[in-house]
């Protein structure tokens, strides 16, 4: 039980940080002007979306 706790800690710090990268990475590219492209959507979608944010974060 308590790996399990574990590995559903160590799941969530991943995905916390995959969806602050993805924040950061929409900010870099509404800031520099990049044009908007499917994965540019996605990712400003994937900010109230944590699931999808979480995975682009990492992309």
């Amino acid at each position: 039980m308590k790996g399990l706790i574990l590995l559903y800690l160590a799941t969530m710090i991943i995905a916390f940080y995959g969806w602050i990268v993805n924040l950061i990475d929409v900010i870099h590219a509404a800031a520099s002007g990049a044009p908007f492209t499917v994965m540019v959507i996605a990712r400003i979608v994937g900010i109230p979306v944590f699931g999808l944010g979480a995975i682009l974060g990492w992309f």
